[in-house]
């Protein structure tokens, strides 16, 4: 059952990856503190290490184009099974999507709108979102490729901007961490946030694709979106250097150094916007995934009625979920890899072998 009758083109999935991934550039914060000056070097590993699960996921949607994720895990695993991973996915959904608003109101609040309560925001961005959502998913990723071109043109720019600034020997030494520290860096750039692309095996029944086009799609959204994150840490770290880790967004940082004459500065108000947009993308993508994961466990034709009830339950969650900032990025290095582990690689390998061992799916009878 097709909850959702809209369709998007296999161009759409691309620039929707990609934008999905750009939206992470927050992360690099999280990541710096551990990998200092060799981050780039891990948020290239990370890339590499994803890699085997990129096309995984492809070939997931490859073998089931008509079935979305929780349909899946029930002609893969039974309905017994298969229900209680769905509502396991369900959580981490949920989860995803109210870290995220969290985040964006947050970041909000600490850069453009200081007096705002952080709820407020969240909500407004909510009602907002809750309007596309209800529209679908061609509304939802109708302007991804507008997003991506943006992020990409003020990444350019900031960094031509900066060039004055860059010092190659910020890059150095490398290769002087600990091996932990590496392992640890790649493990949380390879689950976040590219192991959540996850979350578009709940999608891409909607995409009109061949086998081909669907690999291809995802492997140029991965490769767009992991570009502009690679990019953006290459350049803080060359313009900051060892002073990377001390900042809790570096590229803020990396922008407010930009100087063009004494009519323009604060080009950190800049940046701020357009993570704001890219944040405000991934949240609305996520919410819709929340919101059509339970209308498919519970049978629902018409999520409508849902679509409000869900967001005040992100609201309402993002709110318990970490006392404090400190909190938030001790669990982020910490603790929210491993869980992600098991929903980002564990079940959809297992998935994947148990489905060729059953010869899955089945073909219709005519």
């Amino acid at each position: 059952m097709r909850i959702d009758k809209g369709q998007i083109s296999s161009r759409l999935l691309l620039f929707s990856v990609a934008c999905f991934l750009q939206s992470s550039a927050l992360l690099t914060a999280f990541l710096t503190e551990i990998t200092r000056q060799d981050s780039w070097i891990v948020v290239l590993l990370g890339a590499i290490v994803y890699l085997p699960f990129l096309w995984l996921l492809g070939t997931l949607m490859a073998m089931f184009p008509e079935q979305n994720l929780i349909q899946i895990l029930d002609e893969v695993y039974g309905p017994v099974l298969g229900k209680i991973l769905g509502l396991a996915y369900l959580w981490f959904f949920l989860t995803l999507s109210s870290v995220n608003l969290t985040d964006l109101a947050d970041f909000t609040k600490g850069t453009i709108m200081f007096r705002t309560p952080a709820p407020a925001m969240s909500a407004v961005c909510i009602l907002v979102s809750a309007i596309a959502v209800r529209k679908g998913i061609k509304l939802v990723t109708k302007f991804s490729p507008l997003f991506v071109i943006v992020a990409i043109v003020t990444m350019t720019l900031s960094t031509f901007l900066v060039i004055n600034q860059f010092k190659l020997e910020n890059f150095l030494p490398i290769f002087t961490l600990p091996a932990k520290s590496y392992f640890q860096g790649t493990h949380i750039i390879a689950t976040i946030p590219f192991g959540e692309m996850v979350v578009y095996l709940m999608i891409h029944p909607n995409v009109k694709f061949s086998r081909r086009e669907i690999r291809k799609s995802l492997f140029w959204g991965f490769a767009v979106g992991g570009l502009t994150l690679w990019s953006t840490t290459l350049r803080d770290i060359g313009v900051l250097g060892n002073t990377v880790d001390l900042f809790t967004v570096p590229s803020l940082i990396t922008f407010r150094l930009v100087q063009v004459g004494p009519s323009i500065s604060r080009t950190e108000i800049l940046f701020a916007i357009i993570l704001i947009m890219l944040l405000f993308y991934k949240i609305t993508l996520l919410y819709y995934v929340a919101v059509l994961t339970i209308s498919q466990l519970f049978k629902i034709r018409s999520y409508n009625h849902l679509v409000l009830v869900v967001g005040s339950l992100m609201i309402t969650y993002g709110l318990t979920l970490y006392p404090s900032p400190q909190k938030q990025a001790a669990s982020v290095q910490e603790t929210v890899p491993v869980i992600w582990t098991v929903f980002e690689i564990l079940i959809p390998t297992l998935t994947f072998i148990l489905a060729k061992i059953r010869k899955l799916p089945k073909a219709k009878e005519a």
